[in-house]
Parts: structure tokens; sequence; C-alpha cells
């Protein structure tokens, strides 16, 4: 729970229709975006009807009805033309992507993220695999695979799937090396990919699922291009060069010492050179920094880039993401603190009514130990031993005082509590111990870092009543020694219910 919310929250967003495909044409291009539903045939026979389209463009396809599919990449052969993938175009998708005279990958996304998938057909409502409406399917590829149609390989993407998720996968040729763009085939979405099937020796080429390695060059339309965001903000066309901020960052880093100098430049040398996606962090209060680069998405990078800030050898600390691609983030982070003694002060009183309500609430018996990963949700306790459980009069009355307490979010998405420090997945706990007790080792540097006094007030708090990674947190936190521990069991459903002030999502660790 939370990598997944995290990511779509903190890096990117595709506009995908999540009802049906969504049709535009640009010139004699048809662009195509989102799932494959029935109604989906007449927009497809409206728009050849028209005539004059050259190529349709499948810009980020997951899937959907077989019939649909079939039926669409029928009148995609009769209109002999040529079909682009632009992202993933997954099970329906790559039918329709297989009516194509020709058929070639895309520009438009990561060269890792273009792919085609290819599986069996499944029972939409129970996800069974359904081998009688194998047999059209099957037809359909070797039609138009031709001479290069390999028998073995598309009976195991069809028939040797276990469940719905399994696919074939073949990623794009130009732009990826040898390694990246070998098929590989795993079948369950659960299957490591360790241990997944590669098919060495071949790719989308020699198998016949495209008809040229030649990347096609193309321009998508604003609706179908990747969007940045950071936590709900939308980063626009950077405006600053960071060549021009860099000297600002290294001092940022290294905080005056000398010998960080030599280290920061290159890091900002390398992160200027290097392609997307890439990001970096640096200490927060205290000198050190992450960087990453190369990976699938920017939200990954920053992910990656904050963890390594934390976690550097021999000196953990809080850090901030300083930049993603070619956005500063520091910025984000200077605004909300600055607003922060503004948000307090408009604190309101609690109504009397819903404070009664939150009191009375229901709630399960306190656990002895922590929830594991897969039961994360679901009724909390209504009280925890040996840790105070606030409401929202008492965190009111907390943030009210000179010295409030310290406050750790740990939720996935959505606004925070003013001044509030969001750890992200800081809440989780394994059932294999190692694993478990290296998490706990990097909670308990995380937890150092923000209130290095066992005797400092700390107050943790999730999505809700329903969320159990404030009762994980809080319950870690008293195991390690600190003895004013606070939960705030309604969170921020609860704080919002009562009118308070929100502020916006800002990460200083990743624990996980």
């Amino acid at each position: 729970m939370g990598l997944k919310v995290f990511l779509a929250a903190l890096a990117l967003h595709v506009g995908l229709s999540a009802q049906a495909m969504t049709l535009e044409r640009v010139g004699s291009d048809l662009y195509a975006t989102g799932p494959t539903v029935g109604e989906d045939f007449i927009a497809f026979r409206q728009a050849f009807a028209q005539g004059g389209i050259e190529r349709l463009i499948l810009v980020n396809g997951p899937g959907g009805d077989l019939w649909t599919g079939m039926q669409v990449a029928r009148m995609v052969r009769d209109a002999k033309i040529k079909t682009v993938v632009s992202g993933f175009c997954m099970s329906a998708c790559s039918l329709i992507f297989m009516g194509g005279k020709e058929r070639a990958f895309g520009t438009g996304h990561l060269p890792r993220l273009t792919l085609i998938g290819i599986h069996g057909a499944h029972d939409r409502d129970t996800k069974q695999v359904q081998p009688t409406l194998m047999p059209q399917m099957y037809a359909l590829y070797r039609q138009t695979m031709g001479e290069r149609f390999d028998s073995e390989v598309i009976n195991q993407a069809l028939y040797q799937i276990k469940e719905a998720s399994g696919f074939l996968r073949l990623r794009e040729i130009e732009r990826n090396n040898e390694k990246d763009r070998t098929p590989w085939f795993c079948p369950t979405g659960q299957t490591p990919v360790d241990q997944c099937q590669q098919h060495g020796g071949k790719d989308a080429y020699s198998l016949g699922v495209v008809t040229q390695t030649r990347t096609e060059v193309l321009e998508l339309p604003a609706s179908m291009r990747i969007a940045l965001t950071f936590y709900g903000r939308p980063l626009a066309a950077a405006t600053v060069d960071l060549s021009e901020r860099a000297e600002k960052l290294i001092e940022a880093m290294c905080a005056g010492r000398p010998l960080c100098q030599g280290p920061a430049q290159a890091l900002m040398q390398n992160h200027l050179k290097s392609n997307p996606n890439k990001a970096f962090a640096i200490g927060w209060n205290k000198p050190g920094y992450g960087f990453r680069y190369g990976d699938d998405n920017p939200g990954m990078s920053m992910l990656r880039a904050l963890y390594n800030c934390n976690h550097a050898r021999n000196n953990p600390k809080l850090c901030r993401l300083a930049a993603v691609n070619d956005h500063e983030l520091l910025p984000f982070y200077e605004e909300e603190h600055n607003q922060t003694q503004a948000l307090l002060r408009n604190l309101k009183p609690v109504d009397p009514a819903l404070g009664q309500q939150e009191r009375e609430e229901p709630g399960v018996r306190a656990p002895k130990e922590l929830r594991q990963n897969d039961q994360l949700t679901g009724m909390t306790p209504g009280a925890l031993e040996g840790i105070e459980r606030w409401n929202t009069a008492e965190m009111v009355q907390a943030l009210r005082q000179p010295q409030p307490p310290v406050l750790i979010d740990v939720a996935a998405a959505g606004p925070m509590l003013p001044g509030a420090l969001h750890f992200v997945r800081g809440g989780l706990a394994s059932k294999e111990p190692s694993v478990d007790a290296a998490y706990a080792e990097r909670f308990r540097h995380m937890l150092a870092a923000a209130a290095p006094d066992l005797n400092q007030p700390l107050v943790f708090y999730c999505d809700s009543s329903s969320c159990w990674l404030s009762v994980n947190a809080a319950m870690r936190a008293r195991q390690l020694g600190y003895t004013q521990v606070k939960w705030y069991r309604g969170g921020m459903q609860a704080w919002s219910q009562a009118g308070q002030p929100l502020a916006g999502r800002l990460p200083v660790a990743v624990i996980h």
C-alpha cells in the first residue's frame, strides 16, 4: 500500500478516459487512447467513414472488450492503414494494432514504457481464462505476422497465461538496447520478472509484431501528452534554467563544507547532462544529497533520490526534493514553510457535535503487534496501549502552543496538517523478520532526525480512522522508547470535516 498512490500523486498523469477510448483526428492521423469497450466500434466506424486516415496511433491502451477489439482490428485491416503504438498497448489494444497493414512503435513515451502486450482471452468479471475464445485471436496474429509468425511464442501468450494479468510483452526496438527489447512472458501479473521466460534473440520485429524497426516520430495531441505533477501541483514548462541556479543548489547541499563542493558540482553537471527521468534531493538542516538517473518515470526517480538522501551511509537525515528533470522543487517547500504560521493562526474551534461523534466512534481491540502490509485498512482500535489517542480538539489545542508537537504524516496522498512531516510509506510492517528489522532501523533513523529527544511529543496520523499506517508508526515509536507518543485517529478525514486549514503534501523521508 502507498507506493502506487505515491507515484501517481508525485509524478505523472496521462489523460485516459475511464469509460471508453478517446479518439482525436489530427490531419490524416487518428489518435486513440484509453480502454476498448463496446461503443468504441461505432466511434471508429464513424471516424473511418470520413476517409483520409493514413495512420491510427494507439496511445496507452490498457485493453478491454475482445469482441470490440476484433471488430476494430478488421476495420483497420480493411482500411489498409498504418498502426503506431505510443506508450503501452495491451490485450484488446494489441488486436487493433495488429490490424495495421504496416505497424510501428512511436515516440511520446520512454522507450522502456513503449510496448505491446499480448495475452489470451478471459472473462471480464471473473478474470478466468477462456480457451474457447483463443482461436479467433490466434488466426488474426497468424495472418498479420505472415512468414515471421512464431506459433510457439503466440501459443504461449494465448494459452499459458494463468490469469488476466499474464502477458507476452514486446518493447520498442530502436531506442532500447538488446536486453530491454527482448520479449518476455509472465504467466501471471505476480510472477517475478526473473522467473518470466525471456525469448532471447527475438524482438517485436523478428516475431512479426511490427513491420519496421525504426521508431515513428510523433507529436501527440495535448490531451494525450504526459503531464508532470508533484503531489497535485502541475509542473508546467520550466521557466528557470537549472544551470543558472547551480551555485545556490550546491550551497544548499553542502552548507559551506569545502570537501562537499567538488562532488556536488559533479552531481549538478551530471543532472544537467542526463536524459529524463532524473531527480536529486538535498539534506534538510543537515548537509548531504541523493540522486537518481534513468528510471522509467519521474516519480520513481524522485522516490529513489529522496531515499538515497535519507539513508546515506553514516549520514541519515531528513531531505527535500530539489529537482526533477528540468524543474526545481525547493520553492514548494519554501512556500509551504512560509505559510505554516498563517495556517496555524486560522485554526477553528471544534464543533461540539463533531467532537462528540469523533470520541464515540467505535473501534476494535488494541493490537498486541503491528499490522502487516496486506491488512492496513479497516476499523482501527479505539485505543492503543501506552499511546494517547487524540481527537481534533486536542490537535487544535496542541498546535496553538508556542512549542507544538512533532507531526508525522504517513498517509499516501492528499493534503496534510500544517507543519507536518510526510514520511513516505512510514507505517508498514513485514512478516519477514529480516525485512522488518531493516525497515525498523530506517524508521528509527528518520524518527531520530525529526525528533532527537525521546521525550519530545510525537503525533502520528494518516487518512482516517480506517488507516492502520498511523497505528503501526505510533507503535514503532513507542517501542523505540519515545515517552510522549500521540495518535490522531481521525486523521485527515476528521481534520477536513472540522473545517481546519490544509497544507500541501511534501515528502521529507522515504522509509521503504
